[in-house]
């Protein structure tokens, strides 16, 4: 296995992926991997849902698209109506992250996403976090889908996480820019 550094440093997200399924004992371990990530208070504020149901995520992102359409901006009705549309990309396994709605829930939820990605790249699978799949669960069109969750009393997705090996070879980014840090001392 890679050290972490080198993991955090080439981790990148994967928007698109192979539909060969991602074995089980992956699966476990990149939920542990969510599960032990660092929570205000210990509180421990997520539930983590794992979907290999296509036919879900497909309805999911036909709810998504559909917002998309609805919007009336341009852009984003055009990226709801191409018949390719995945908000998943595609992805064979999505694992989503909901939280309890408390103060600190959405950056439990965040961390533990961050934990589930490095997860996935130690393991040498791509991942994407995603977050704009969410108004999906408020439309119409996908209200239903989140009863197929079976969510604890007060949770709502907060983030999703796509897994799977990827078919294509994510570019590395330069190096951050220097202006992004400021050291006080």
């Amino acid at each position: 296995m890679e050290d972490v550094f080198t993991i955090l440093m080439q981790r990148r997200s994967v928007r698109a992926f192979t539909d060969q399924q991602v074995p089980d004992e992956s699966i476990d371990a990149i939920v542990q991997a969510g599960l032990h990530a660092a929570t205000a208070m210990n509180r421990q504020s997520w539930h983590i849902t794992v979907v290999q149901d296509a036919a879900l995520l497909k309805q999911i992102s036909a709810a998504v698209a559909q917002v998309l359409i609805d919007s009336e901006i341009p852009s984003l009705m055009e990226r709801g109506n191409n018949p390719d549309f995945s908000v998943f990309h595609h992805a064979p396994t999505v694992l989503f992250v909901s939280g309890d709605g408390s103060h600190y829930s959405q950056a439990d939820c965040a961390n533990a996403s961050q934990n589930m990605c490095l997860a996935a790249s130690a393991l040498h699978l791509g991942s994407c976090y995603i977050g704009s799949f969410v108004q999906a669960f408020d439309h119409d069109a996908g209200k239903s889908l989140l009863t197929r969750f079976s969510l604890p009393e007060g949770y709502r997705p907060v983030f999703a996480v796509a897994i799977g090996y990827a078919d294509q070879v994510p570019v590395l980014s330069e190096a951050p820019r220097d202006f992004r840090v400021t050291y006080i001392r």
